[in-house]
């Protein structure tokens, strides 16, 4: 009897290994451009402007025990001018703000499931993207950005363009 238990045990124990849990998502703009639409792993996530996070829109299933290799998908509409400029003024054939569309798969960093209360998206200069899954907020000091990118983001949400590295810079090292 008590073999089976313990074999029952470790039955149900393997099988949470491969646990998926639905787990809130929100984005965050650190660019000069207004983003219009997030989607994480095909589910909406919000528009976060210039200077804003896109607020919870959504959740997406992502493992309850961090496996390497985890993915989101995240794709984006943005306004392909700088937000606020006159550039704004151009528009395509509908008369809309001429729109960029992007698409990436992100690896999130380790994390811990059995804390983690969001994934968090950062929309960054040169359409570049992170993912945390995290129980705390992006410039809480242990906040698992720090590791890349120091206080950077400690400021709050703000264009980072001038601050950021250029694709042309990273290219000339």
């Amino acid at each position: 009897m008590r073999i089976l238990f313990i074999l029952s045990l470790i039955a149900i124990l393997a099988g949470c290994k491969d646990e998926m849990v639905s787990v809130p998502v929100g984005a965050y703009n650190y660019t000069n451009h207004d983003i219009n639409t997030v989607w994480a792993n095909g589910k909406w996530v919000g528009g976060p402007r210039v200077n804003e996070g896109g607020g919870i829109a959504g959740s997406i299933n992502i493992p309850m025990q961090y496996t390497p290799g985890t993915t989101v998908k995240v794709e984006w509409e943005r306004n392909a001018c700088v937000h606020g400029t006159e550039e704004c003024k151009k528009r395509n054939a509908s008369g809309e703000i001429i729109q960029i569309f992007g698409r990436k798969t992100v690896t999130i960093p380790p994390y811990d499931g059995s804390s983690m209360a969001e994934v968090q998206i950062l929309l960054l200069p040169n359409d570049e993207v992170r993912v945390y899954a995290d129980n705390r907020g992006i410039t809480h000091p242990d906040h698992p950005s720090h590791k890349e990118f120091g206080t950077l983001l400690d400021d709050g949400l703000r264009p980072l363009n001038g601050l950021w590295p250029s694709k042309e810079k990273e290219a000339s090292k």
